[in-house]
Order: structure tokens, then sequence, then C-alpha cells
């Protein structure tokens, strides 16, 4: 019977996504305070996203190669490190250029984070179990952004803004502990088919990571969109009070239990992927049309939840289709982040054209319609995971 791999080396990968989250979220919960501070517009507060998200995009393709070379265990320290040291740089930034540059750097550790983190999980857990703990890693990101749109109101009150980046450090060195007490470990070495095989282009030429990068194309845009401008959407409806907290509470509770549909009622990957995908594009289409009500309050919690229940399968088909997890994995994320780096700055861009959000959530509604389509043709392949 193997040996179970370590406590720690398990969870070690939601610790460093759950402060990465932090990081990565914390300053769209406090958009008033970067506008003043650098002086900028909506479509600036878009693009300081956009700069984490083409950082990490343009890792993927290294990163696809070295994790079919090396243990994520080490990838994954080295990866913590930095994150730390650039997320603690953030707050300091003089300069609105400054903080792109940053945001820009910092964005290629957590797009290591992510894609080291979801390979250590394939590498780690049988198919069932993966597919539970890659919603749990990513439900760690958005509980991460949860907390910080919690917490950094009040660090702007306490400290003017200091730590509104750097809060997530507290979580990521627990993470940084563990991975290097058990850096020589084999449990996270890859396998020789990723030795021999795992190249992204190899990768991207098979169907099930194509028709998987374009699911994760609208999950993921719709995710980042919503929570990078979710704080604003509420002010513009004069609502107060942490409804942005919850969204994203939400988002993480769907990332978390979205397996449960696959395993405990043999639903297949693809065919759960196609119903969530299906609910968000009617609930983008609805706000899209609505100027006034309840509903407009509501929905977003609907569609964030749509987006975020089929993290977990779109990870699991991409880890297992072509038997390169690493390069799979890395081909996904890169399309996907790619698509989304470009959403919030167009949004703050239609937002201050438009004064609303209708564009964006036609834009968003679209791209989940694209996702249905092909979730659909990776149904004939689809076997439910059971276990």
């Amino acid at each position: 019977m193997p040996q179970r791999p370590p406590r720690a080396l398990r969870y070690a990968p939601h610790l460093a996504a759950l402060g990465s989250g932090y990081t990565m979220f914390a300053y769209a919960g406090v958009p008033a305070l970067f506008r003043q501070r650098y002086e900028v517009g909506f479509a600036a507060i878009g693009l300081v996203m956009s700069a984490a998200l083409l950082g990490f995009v343009l890792v993927q393709w290294p990163s696809g190669r070295v994790l079919t070379r090396v243990r994520t265990t080490r990838l994954l320290f080295g990866t913590a490190v930095a994150n730390v040291v650039l997320a603690l740089a953030l707050d300091v930034a003089p300069t609105y250029p400054a903080l792109l540059a940053l945001r820009f750097l910092w964005g290629g550790t957590y797009g290591l984070v992510v894609t080291a983190g979801a390979t250590h999980i394939s590498r780690l857990y049988p198919a069932s179990a993966a597919t539970r703990q890659q919603g749990i890693f990513g439900g760690m990101s958005t509980l991460g952004g949860a907390v910080g749109f919690l917490v950094a109101p009040q660090l702007v009150t306490a400290t003017d803004g200091v730590g509104v980046h750097a809060g997530g450090v507290v979580f990521v060195l627990p993470a940084v502990v563990a991975l290097g007490v058990h850096w020589s470990g084999h449990h996270t070495a890859p396998p020789d088919t990723d030795r021999q095989r795992g190249t992204l282009w190899r990768a991207a030429q098979d169907p099930i990571v194509l028709a998987s990068s374009l699911c994760y194309v609208a999950v993921i845009g719709s995710y980042i969109t919503l929570s990078t401008f979710v704080t604003s959407y509420f002010d513009d409806l004069g609502i107060t009070g942490p409804l942005n907290a919850v969204v994203l509470g939400v988002a993480t509770t769907g990332r978390i239990v979205g397996d449960s549909p696959v395993s405990r009622l043999s639903v297949g990957n693809a065919t759960f992927v196609a119903g969530a995908t299906a609910v968000a594009c009617a609930g983008f289409g609805a706000l899209a049309g609505l100027s006034t009500g309840a509903t407009m309050v509501w929905l977003p919690f609907v569609v964030m939840l749509a987006v975020s229940i089929p993290f977990g399968a779109i990870y699991n088909i991409a880890a297992q289709g072509p038997r390169q997890d690493g390069a799979a994995l890395a081909v996904v994320i890169a399309v996907g982040n790619a698509a989304a780096l470009v959403l919030p700055a167009v949004t703050g861009a239609l937002r201050e054209v438009t004064g609303d959000y209708r564009g964006a959530f036609v834009l968003l509604a679209t791209l989940n319609l694209v996702a249905v389509a092909s979730a659909l043709t990776l149904r004939r392949k689809d076997t439910p995971n059971t276990g």
C-alpha cells in the first residue's frame, strides 16, 4: 500500500493559494484608496488586476516545462518565497507605474503557485480525490480574496493602507516552512510519462486540453471580473456592507463543493461544466437586461457560484486527458488567464464610458455560452468521477 503523503505537504499548496488570493484581490476591496493615492480612474484600477494576470500568464510556458522535470515541492518553495518578498514590496510602491510593474512580477509568482500547486495535487491524490482537492485549492484563493475584502478597509483606517497587499504573507509563510521541511520528498516527483512527453506544444494540440481551455476562459474571466469590480458594483447600487466578501465567500464554497455532483451523483465532469456555465450565461444575460430591482443584488451571487463550482472539474479533465499533467494544466491556465487579463481593463473602460456594467455582462454571457458548447464536445469522452 502506498505511503500517504505527509499532512504538511498536502496542506502547503492550499496555504500558498490562500495567501496569494489575499494579495491578488485585497486592493479591489478599497478601490477608492488606490484611485486617490495614484490619481487614476476605473480603467487603471482594472489594469492593476490585468498586470498581475499578465505575469501569471507569461510564466505558464516555463512552468509547464519545469514541472515535467522537477518535484512540485521545490518549485512551490521557491515561488512562495518570492511571493512573500514581492507582496511586501507592493505596499510601498511610490508611483502607479511602479505598482503595475510590481503587480506584474508578483503575478508571475502567483501563476507558479497555481500551476505548481494544481500539479502538486494531481500527483498526491487519485482521480476522485483530486477533483475534490482541486476545488479546495481554488477555493483557498477566493477565500483569501474574501479575507482581503474584509481586512483591507480596516487597514485603510488603521494604517492608511499599509498591509493591503502584504497581509497574505501571514498565510504563505507556513507553506514555505512546510515545503522546506519536505524539500526532498518523493511524493511529488514527475511521472515517467511527464518526463518523456510533457511538452506544452504537445498538450496544446490535444482536443481535450483545447476544449478545457475555452471552458476555463469563461469561468476564470467571469470570476476575475466580478471580483475586481463587485465592490464598485454594489457602491453604484447604494449598498454598503461586506457584500463583496460574501460574493467571494460564495465563490469559495462553490469551488470546494463543486466535486459533489461529479462524485456523488456520478455526473461526468464535462456534463457538469456545461450545466454550470449555462446557468452563468443566463445569469449574466439577465443582469445585462436589468436596470433596477432586488434581482440586481442577488444575481451576482448566483453567477459567481455558477462559475466557481466547475473549477476543479475543468482542472481534472485537463490533467487526466493527455497524460501530462503539468503541461496540460499550464496550457489551460495560460489560455484562460490570457483572455481574463484583458477583461478588468475592458470592464473599467466600459464603466467609465457607459456609466454601468451592462456591456461587461453581455461579454461575460457570451464567453459562458462558448464554454457550454466546448463542454458539450467533451461529453463523448466524459466518464463519471466516482469514488
